[in-house]
């Protein structure tokens, strides 16, 4: 496991886990799916109760220090070609919103 990982698992176990947080509506989240087997979900369904905490909130707090400690792991190379991809995502997706949000004022 990498350091995102461990330091969310011991914060679990010592009780120390940062304040309980579970944004579900705000515009910078957004809701993936997957397969996961059944018996990890099971699991994962425990441990929230003991936690007190809800599965969705802990599934994304899992994955979100998974993707961290992966995204470190990358060579620098990969890395630097994920950064460029991003860069390209980003543009577009802002010359998209422009296009939507472009109006002329008189115009039809």
């Amino acid at each position: 496991m990498g350091d995102k990982i461990n330091e969310l698992v011991a914060g679990w176990c010592s009780g120390t886990a940062s304040a309980y947080s579970c944004d579900l509506r705000s515009s910078s989240v957004r809701n993936v799916s997957g397969p996961v087997p059944a018996t990890l979900v099971r699991e994962l369904e425990a441990l929230a109760h003991l936690r007190q905490r809800d599965p969705a909130c802990m599934v994304g707090d899992l994955l979100a220090a998974a993707i961290s400690d992966a995204l470190a792991a990358l060579p620098d190379n990969v890395r630097a070609q994920l950064k460029e991809d991003l860069i390209a995502t980003e543009r577009a997706e802002a010359e998209e919103k422009r296009e939507v949000l472009s109006w002329h004022v008189g115009g039809t």
